[in-house]
């Protein structure tokens, strides 16, 4: 039998290698972006490698199926061949997009089919006929040049006759006589037809949209799904030709429904001539909606939010793999066998950077390294510091300028400004941003900001992945906010979307000037040495003394009263965090973010500050009060660890 750590180890990474049902269990709702998507308009949906994009077109389809619709899912990896998709000197561009388009229509063609062999509401009779016509169209073939014909033949036809007598004189005189008579007759003909000219495909548009219309109004609902996936597979040159293609083909029936995911800088629907004249589709007006899942689970966005999500993307994908009953039945109950508390899950969230994939390969990798134990921020920052330089980091290796680019990011953000994000302009066209984007080593965070000194531009904010600086936190040299304002730090984004202009890169500067040490691999990327000038213990308190807390202190009482353990081990937390004395908020801070761990264990009332100023804190003997002015002070006496093994039967905590 499986244990919970066990699934969390295998969880799978794609969702196009599980089953419809694996995908079901495991879809999980963000606000209403499913509605918004499932509705019968045609969509793009945008969003970089591991953000959701297949499957939420997986679940969009096993959602039409159900309603009757006959839906067509498309992977545009397995389309064309090498004639097509890849670069020929001999085709043009048109001519490759063209047996491009020939193979989807066909692909298309063969599972309208399929699907329609598995709906007894569908008319063979009828359907099988239109489904040839429009397979004929879409790779009707033409020969422009000449057709050159040549025939010969020949006959031939010979006869030979021959006659004789002859006579012997003897003593019996004979007569004798022959007559051979030949006839030879030869028959030869040949007959050679040459073609010259070159063949191409001559696809027609009005005839394969009108007879695709008489095909869906024999489906049932008259409506059928399009859904193309990896769109960005396709060669950048040939985009806007097949798009264009299916525009003026599928886009033009109502009935027929297209849905296409593809990674935003990776794709191209449309391209303009000089004289004005484009080809390809309309986003804004071809496509009606266009969804991008890039923004919408980011941590500095919306943290509360964030954190809904990627707990119950966690809890779903255990769930459904799952097949010996070991998950817990809800999600609290999960999270808490899970993680070693608030922070943990919360550091989980930030670490993920809005990236369901990437939170799945960073659970899995700390689930491993606690070996069955609950997991703690220490365990998420080391899983996420290994898959960044394991697997992410090695993604950007390919282009030395995209390497040499971060390097000095890092450098001007993290050591220069202690903050982990940056603006850039948003009319800005850098490739190496791009680059770096898609590689989600940087993350957009918000779009169109603006900056109090720069009225006329605006503004796109951008996050430093969480791999670029773990190995910094708790230490003095971590990003101390998200950007930097003046003198303060801003640790998430404005609503009013204003910031400061020294929060700007500069990537004019850096093209121009290139003064850092460049470098030719992200491994050899460190921070300036005065980081690590001096040995620094960093202090990761979860995952020692919380270890040894007594579970559940928040249903437990001493005295009769649940407040004393409460506080005891509030103010525990707080003297290993470094801290001599505490006020009562807080102490209630550290018992509600440290020791609280199923809220449905909160059966206390939140007034610790109340608590300390009666009985019976105030007799305490571990307990010590000092006041600053009129603030009371509190803190651990000498003989503290006495106090605690005689409450709780336990060894005290190591401080």
């Amino acid at each position: 039998m499986k244990s919970l750590s066990e699934i969390l180890v295998t969880m799978p990474r794609r969702a196009e290698r599980k089953p419809d049902d694996y995908l079901v269990k495991s879809f999980v709702h963000v606000g209403s972006v499913f509605s918004l998507f499932s509705c019968a308009e045609n969509q793009i949906i945008y969003g970089r490698r591991g953000t959701g994009k297949t499957h939420l077109l997986r679940y969009l389809k096993n959602d039409t199926q159900e309603q009757g619709i006959i839906t067509v899912s498309l992977d545009m990896r397995t389309m064309g061949s090498t004639g097509g998709m890849y670069s020929d000197t001999n085709l043009s561009l048109s001519e490759r997009a063209s047996r491009l388009l020939s193979d989807t229509l066909c692909e298309v063609r063969e599972q309208i089919l399929e699907e329609s062999y598995n709906n007894d509401e569908c008319d063979f009779s009828v359907l099988v006929p239109l489904l040839d016509s429009f397979v004929e169209e879409a790779t009707n073939m033409t020969v422009q040049g000449q057709f050159e014909v040549e025939t010969s033949s020949s006959n031939s036809v010979s006869q030979e006759s021959t006659s004789g007598l002859n006579a012997t004189l003897s003593t019996t005189p004979q007569l004798g006589g022959s007559y051979t008579d030949r006839t030879k007759e030869s028959c030869l003909g040949s007959s050679t037809t040459r073609e010259s000219g070159k063949r191409t495909l001559r696809i027609h548009f009005g005839a394969l949209s009108r007879i695709l219309t008489r095909i869906v109004k024999h489906l049932p609902g008259q409506s059928l799904y399009l859904l193309i996936d990896e769109w960005s597979e396709i060669p950048l040159d040939l985009q806007p030709y097949l798009a264009d293609m299916l525009r003026r083909i599928v886009f033009s029936i109502p009935s027929v429904t297209v849905k296409i995911a593809a990674i935003t800088h990776r794709s191209n629907f449309r391209t303009c001539y000089d004289s004005g004249e484009f080809i390809g589709l309309e986003v804004a007006s071809d496509a009606s909606t266009s969804i991008n899942l890039d923004q919408f689970m980011v941590f500095d966005s919306d943290s509360e939010k964030s954190v809904q999500f990627f707990k119950n993307l966690i809890y779903k994908h255990v769930q459904a793999s799952d097949k010996c009953g070991v998950v817990p039945d809800n999600v609290e109950a999960f999270i808490s066998q899970v993680f070693t508390n608030k922070p943990a899950l919360e550091e989980f969230t930030r670490a993920s950077e809005g990236v369901p994939r990437d939170a799945i390969h960073i659970i899995s990798q700390a689930s491993l390294y606690a070996d069955g134990r609950k997991i703690g921020v220490t365990g998420i920052r080391n899983a996420a510091r290994h898959w960044y330089t394991t697997s992410k980091s090695k993604d950007i290796n390919s282009r030395t300028e995209a390497v040499k680019l971060l390097e000095w990011i890092v450098s001007a953000v993290i050591a220069d400004k202690k903050t982990r994000a940056f603006l850039v302009q948003s009319d800005t066209n850098d490739s190496l941003i791009d680059f770096l984007f898609d590689a989600r080593v940087i993350h957009l965070i918000k779009q169109g900001v603006s900056v109090s000194t720069v009225q006329s531009q605006k503004f796109n904010l951008y996050s430093l992945d969480y791999g670029c600086y773990a190995h910094l936190i708790n230490t003095k040299d971590e990003p101390k906010g998200l950007l930097c304002d003046d003198s303060s730090y801003i640790t998430v984004p404005r609503i009013d979307n204003m910031y400061n202009r020294n929060s700007i890169l500069d990537l004019e500067r850096y093209y121009q000037a290139g003064l850092l040490p460049f470098f030719e691999n992200t491994s050899e990327i460190s921070l300036p040495k005065q980081f690590y000038s001096k040995p620094i213990r960093a202090l990761d308190f979860d995952d020692t003394i919380l270890k040894e807390l007594p579970k559940f202190l928040e249903a437990r009482k001493v005295k009769g009263t649940l407040y004393l353990p409460l506080v005891f081990a509030g103010l525990v937390v707080r003297t290993k965090q470094g801290y001599n004395s505490s006020s009562g908020s807080e102490i209630t801070k550290a018992i509600n973010t440290y020791i609280v761990t199923d809220p449905k264990n909160i059966k206390a009332p939140n007034n610790i500050s109340r608590a300390l100023r009666q009985e019976p804190l105030v007799s305490e003997g571990w307990l010590d009060i000092a006041h600053k002015g009129v603030i009371p002070l509190f803190s651990l006496s000498d003989d503290w660890e006495g106090y605690w093994t005689e409450y709780f039967k336990c060894q005290p905590p190591r401080l």
